[in-house]
């Protein structure tokens, strides 16, 4: 019996902007978004190849996360398998390090890992057309996360543009509020009048500020659709927004449908000096930096 492990790091993502354009006859809403994937927060993936044929467990340190099927790391598992056809024999174990609900992808790049092991393991029986194709039957953020690289994404959030460019250093401090807000309720919410066409020009002068590492533009340009509606159901949200920039951010956004904000800082020292300020503040919330 193979008692080999797989092991991989599964990055979370923030969105720097997020604009919603359209809404399809299956009620997904096409989007156009920056994803900019980060080294840290990531998932710990850790794939047991000892496990008794024909099955798939999931664990995860996180106890409110639903095991087996219910996770989405094991249902990728099952799908790749009926695909790949493999029997399955896995013992997938998860650290979960990214906020749970929370506009980061984490359960998103939890699946891609899963995917990218297996695939990677059993020789790539599925090529990168099929792994794609794959990935995107789980969920749209999916395929992202199997090539995690800064992206202008359009369509249903599938469909990736990659940047010409490195992007320029960031100092982002994420706060997580600790209460789930999944997809469907960050779309819900969302304000009448609110999908619209990306204006013209703005995608053009957003990436020009990254470019140049114009960090005060970048702070004006970037916003995201899906954030008025969840503030209005969550005040708290406003609230802790105002706080971190009370304590020095240049600004702060919601990622993805939330809660999860994060906020763009001058330099390490302001971030760092933030960090203490806001959870001496709020010690029941996660206060953490980003890198890319």
């Amino acid at each position: 019996m193979d008692d080999e492990l797989l092991y991989m790091s599964a990055p979370g993502k923030i969105n720097l902007f997020l604009k919603v354009t359209g809404k399809r006859p299956d009620n997904y809403h096409t989007l156009e978004s920056l994803f900019v994937p980060l080294s840290s927060p990531a998932d710990d993936i850790a794939i047991d190849l000892a496990a008794a044929p024909g099955t798939i467990t999931v664990g995860s340190s996180d106890i409110m996360l639903p095991g087996g099927m219910g996770n989405i790391a094991g249902r990728a598992a099952e799908l790749w398998s009926k695909r790949a056809c493999v029997m399955p024999h896995w013992d997938i174990n998860i650290v979960k390090n990214i906020p749970v609900a929370a506009g980061m992808g984490g359960g998103s790049s939890d699946a891609a890992a899963v995917l990218k092991l297996l695939n990677d393991h059993a020789g790539k029986p599925l090529d990168d057309r099929s792994l794609a194709e794959t990935a995107l039957e789980l969920g749209a953020d999916v395929p992202f996360f199997l090539k995690p690289e800064p992206a202008m994404m359009s369509g249903i959030g599938e469909i990736a543009e990659d940047l010409d460019f490195v992007l320029p250093e960031m100092n982002l401090l994420l706060l997580a509020p600790q209460f789930p807000v999944s997809a469907a309720e960050g779309y819900r919410l969302m304000l009448p009048g609110t999908v619209s066409p990306l204006a013209p020009g703005l995608k053009t002068d957003l990436l020009n500020a990254l470019r140049t590492a114009d960090l005060e533009k970048i702070s004006a340009l970037i916003f995201n659709d899906l954030q008025p509606g969840v503030f209005n159901k969550y005040p708290i949200l406003e609230i802790l927004a105002q706080r971190m920039t009370q304590a020095g951010a240049m600004r702060v956004l919601m990622t993805g449908s939330g809660p999860t904000l994060f906020g763009i800082f001058a330099d390490s020292k302001s971030r760092a000096q933030a960090q203490s300020e806001l959870q001496a503040a709020y010690p029941e919330y996660r206060i953490i930096p980003a890198e890319f």
